[in-house]
């Protein structure tokens, strides 16, 4: 755990610097992604100084910073910040009341809840487009590293500083939770190729810990969607011999949301077809399904699911019979979805003919609805087979 005690005080400095600074600037995001606008990335990486992007000039995204990113994603998964919609601003995000158990939290504490979510929900939301090459090839690389030596790139060149040459979150993440420290070019030094600045990887007496304790478990600790499982991993990895902290971090994280009693009233897209529908927040998502079939009138024997969220947050959710899925429909309430007021998202019926349905929250009222209902009819209806 002492090992840990620096490395845990340095993330939770960084991290308290990025909500405060959200705090403070009322930050605008973006319609289209819910991300953090460039301006103000670019402002909060001059803040950090664990990782500190070498960017000479504002223009880069959200998915150019990954400090921001992966706090960004932590900060709505857990609860701590939450969507809002003001007319003044546009979309905006604003601490929430379980910022204040979160800052109660030890340094240690939040370290391991981070880490959970890092090597748990955010590893998998990075696969794919955000990711050049899975977390845990760096840690295959750390395994052939030895103390403080230059770590091997990933694709076994000979050039030290590969890792510039191409934006590789994980090797910031890496850092930012002091498993390998990096050492970047001078401001005077010039490398066309090493646009990113980043000279060599060294693995710290954390990395070298941490590296061992996990290829001791029998765990997939990449993309697991099971964050109470993660979290007893890493506590155990970080020394952490507290008898109550894990239980206390599994509460936290399996009730991140309050759930207010409230009414959503959305609006239901496909083609010429228009239906506004009132729901419950208490319902499921499978219950929506439902109810959107009924609206235009579909037969009800084909798998679907639905497309919430952008970036590294997107999450679909699919119908109860598509096993193999993380996700599904009917183990999740519109309560645990962060809507908002204009919010858009996706519903996909039928894999085959792929009828797309585009939802918008059209309003979130404060009062409670026992009964689903659908109050505007526009247009008739599609035909569902049209062939």
């Amino acid at each position: 755990m002492i090992l840990f005690e620096s490395a845990a005080d340095r993330l939770t400095i960084e991290y308290q610097g990025f909500l405060d600074y959200l705090a403070s600037n009322e930050v605008k995001l973006s319609k289209s992604t819910e991300h953090i606008g460039k301006k103000d990335c670019y402002a909060l990486n001059h803040q950090f100084n664990i990782i500190n992007e070498r960017y000479q000039k504002i223009g880069r995204t959200q998915d150019y910073y990954a400090v921001i990113d992966f706090f960004y994603f932590f900060s709505i998964r857990s609860g701590i910040l939450r969507f809002i919609k003001k007319k003044s601003l546009g979309l905006t995000i604003q601490r929430s009341q379980r910022y204040e158990l979160f800052s109660e939290m030890s340094a240690m504490e939040q370290y391991i809840m981070m880490m959970a979510v890092w090597l748990g929900e955010y590893q998998g939301a990075m696969n794919g487009p955000y990711s050049v090459f899975g977390g845990n090839d760096l840690f295959e690389r750390m395994k052939e590293g030895k103390g403080k030596n230059v770590l091997p790139d990933v694709f076994n060149r000979t050039r030290d500083d590969f890792w510039g040459r191409y934006y590789i979150p994980e090797i910031r993440l890496f850092a930012l939770f002091k498993l390998i420290s990096i050492e970047w070019l001078n401001e005077n030094q010039e490398d066309k190729e090493n646009k990113f600045r980043i000279k060599k990887l060294y693995q710290t007496q954390e990395g070298c810990l941490i590296k061992t304790l996990l290829s001791k478990h029998e765990i997939d600790f990449w993309c697991s969607p099971d964050i109470t499982m993660v979290l007893s991993a890493v506590k155990n990895i970080v020394g952490e011999d507290s008898n109550n902290i894990e239980e206390k971090l599994i509460q936290f994280w399996t009730h991140p949301l309050e759930k207010e009693i409230q009414t959503i009233e959305l609006r239901i897209v496909v083609g010429s077809c228009i239906r506004n529908i009132k729901v419950g927040n208490q319902f499921t998502l499978d219950d929506l399904h439902y109810l959107i079939q009924k609206s235009v009138e579909f037969d009800m024997d084909h798998l679907y699911y639905f497309q919430i969220g952008s970036g590294t947050l997107v999450r679909k959710y699919f119908a109860p019979m598509c096993v193999d899925e993380t996700w599904q429909t009917d183990s999740v309430i519109l309560a645990e979805l962060l809507l908002y007021e204009g919010m858009k998202f996706e519903y996909v019926f039928d894999f085959g003919d792929e009828w797309n349905f585009q939802i918008t929250v059209e309003n979130i009222l404060d009062e409670h609805t026992k009964e689903c209902e659908i109050y505007i009819v526009k247009g008739e209806a599609p035909e569902q087979y049209r062939y």
